[in-house]
Parts: C-alpha cells; sequence; structure tokens
C-alpha cells in the first residue's frame, strides 16, 4: 500500500492547499474490499497503542474532525474510532452554539470537552467552525454579544504598547459594531487558536486535524441519496442546501485555516472523502502513525512495587 501520511499533511504557510489534493484520490489503496480488509487488520492495532496510552497517563491526545455536511464525519466516527476503547475515548459533536455557550469566548465549550491524560478525545466539529460560519454567514457573529471595540480588529494591537492606547481602543465608535468584522478581527482568532494549540501541546495533549475533503458533485449525490431514502431522511436539512450556494466561501475561508493553523504540534491533513473506504483507511493509518511518535508504553513497576507484588503473590497462593 503505497501511501505516507506527510503527503496529506498541510505545510505550515502552505499555498492554497485544497488546490494540491484532489477529493477523489485513491492513494493507491486498491479496491473498496481491499481497504475494507486493511482497515479491519489496523482496528487491533490502534487499540493497542490507546491501551498503553490509557496505562501510562502522561499524554492525552485530540483528534478533530472538520469537513463540509455529508463528508463523512460520522462515517469515521463509527467505522474507525471503534478500534479504541471507549472506556476512555469520548466523542464531542459541537452543532451551533446557544445558551450559556454564547455567554463565553467560543473556545470555553471546547476546553471543557477537552481529553484528560490517557485518554483521547474527538471533536465533531470544533472552535474551527468560529473562523468559518460567521467569516462566510456574517449575520451570525452578532449572536455572540461580542463588545463593539472588539470586532473592530484586534484590540491588543496597538502602535507602542502603551496602557493608555489601549484605553483608547476599548470604545472608539460607541456601541456601533460592523456588520463585517475586518481581516484583523479573523487573523487574530486565528492567532488566539494557534496559542490554544500551542498550549495544549505544552501540557501533553497532542492535537492532529482532518478535513474530509469532498467535492461538489460527491455532495449532492449523497444527498439526492438522503432524500430518496425514507430511513436516512432524518439526515438531511434543507440549510445543507442553501450552504452549498457559499461553497467557494467556505473553501477559501478553509484554506487559510488551514495555511495559518496547520503546524508540527497540531497538524492539519486533507483526506479526499469523495471515497468513504480512502477517507477511513487514510484516517486510520494517520491515526496509527500520530500515537505509535507518542512512544506509548506499559508502566514498569520499581522496586518496591515489585516487591508489593511478590507480597500479594503469596497472600493469594496460601488461600485454599
Amino acid at each position: 500500500m503505497a501511501f505516507d501520511s506527510a503527503d496529506l499533511r498541510v505545510a505550515p504557510r502552505a499555498h492554497e492547499p485544497l488546490r494540491k489534493h484532489r477529493p477523489d484520490a485513491g492513494l493507491g489503496f486498491g479496491s473498496k474490499d481491499d481497504a475494507v480488509e486493511a482497515l479491519a487488520e489496523m482496528l487491533p492495532e490502534l487499540r493497542s497503542l490507546h491501551d498503553r496510552l490509557n496505562a501510562q497517563r502522561t499524554w492525552s491526545f485530540l483528534i478533530i474532525l472538520q469537513a463540509m455536511d455529508a463528508a463523512g464525519k460520522d462515517g469515521i466516527v463509527k467505522h474507525v474510532l471503534t478500534g479504541f476503547n471507549q472506556q476512555s475515548c469520548h466523542v464531542t459533536s459541537f452543532s451551533a452554539p446557544v445558551g450559556d455557550e454564547l455567554s463565553h469566548s467560543y473556545l470555553w465549550r471546547c476546553m471543557c470537552a477537552l481529553p484528560s491524560r490517557g485518554h483521547i478525545g474527538v471533536f465533531n466539529r470544533s472552535y474551527y467552525e468560529e473562523v468559518l460560519v460567521p467569516r462566510v454567514r456574517t449575520e451570525y457573529i452578532g449572536y455572540q454579544r461580542l463588545p463593539a471595540a472588539c470586532l473592530h480588529g484586534d484590540i491588543t494591537e496597538t502602535k507602542h504598547g502603551t496602557f493608555d492606547e489601549f484605553e483608547a481602543k476599548l470604545a472608539p465608535h460607541g456601541s456601533r459594531a460592523p456588520a463585517n468584522p475586518p481581516p484583523a478581527f479573523w487573523r487574530a482568532r486565528l492567532d488566539d487558536i494557534n496559542a490554544f494549540e500551542r498550549h495544549l501541546a505544552r501540557n501533553g495533549t497532542r492535537v492532529v486535524k482532518f478535513f474530509l475533503h469532498l467535492s461538489r458533485q460527491e455532495q449532492k449525490r449523497r444527498f439526492m441519496a438522503r432524500i430518496e431514502d425514507t430511513a436516512r431522511n432524518w439526515k438531511f436539512s434543507p440549510s445543507d442546501v442553501r450552504d452549498r450556494r457559499y461553497w467557494e466561501q467556505y473553501h477559501h475561508a478553509y484554506s487559510e485555516i488551514f495555511s495559518e493553523t496547520s503546524t508540527p504540534w497540531a497538524p492539519w491533513y486533507i483526506i479526499p472523502a469523495d471515497y468513504k473506504y480512502v477517507a477511513r483507511l487514510a484516517v486510520a493509518k494517520i491515526l496509527v502513525h500520530e500515537l505509535a511518535a507518542l512512544h506509548p508504553h506499559y508502566p514498569k513497576l520499581d522496586k518496591n512495587g515489585k516487591k508489593a507484588l511478590a507480597k500479594a503473590k503469596k497472600e493469594l497462593e496460601k488461600e485454599d
């Protein structure tokens, strides 16, 4: 199977990274049957790596799944992530923020769902939605109730870095908020995400991010299948069709996200998703690579621990 995970990894500051990846690529995986068999053989390896990660209790591992609608995120969870021990693997799906979520920073709800040491966390959509959806559909930014001063750019960016300069920026436009925040506002959010992921890495959380790259034609085919199959009607929403009108805008925003936030400590992988079996096997192989890079291992007992073990064994042997 001629496949190198580095071929799908986005280099930092890559120019228009989506253009370099075909959504219908086969990655040399052969037939669907071959890929399904290879995935089945790989799941025990994923479980073994996870078991050692869980026993070691030092690293935590965060998987982020992003995609356009119908790209197969749920299928990745169902067919790939079932390879992990479900007692220490937790999936969190993030839909549009509501209620208390809108009264906090957009990162807050994701912080609350981060995996603990030895655990794997999966974000089905994530904080990246907040540099994507409201950027394309600007009417949504108003729901976050941000101060007007914050919406006019990067409030921390001053010429000389003085206290007086910062205070002067707190309410320069009164209560008026821009209908469309300027590029500096979105750059600041991307900077915040980079800082957040750097913080996670510095504190023992490995972050790996996947974008399931689906073509517009294949998305249409999958939407039509959901409409025509009554057992799958529940998976379709009319808003999915409305979002297709913004296809190019979403992909432009995604390209900037990948370019600005793919780093050695939190890389993006662009996964061809027109063929589900290709996407699933590619994600599985990358997860094996990324988990193995952490060198997880079962803890070894020290001298005192071995003595306690020998003593317990003798006590058990004395029992009838």
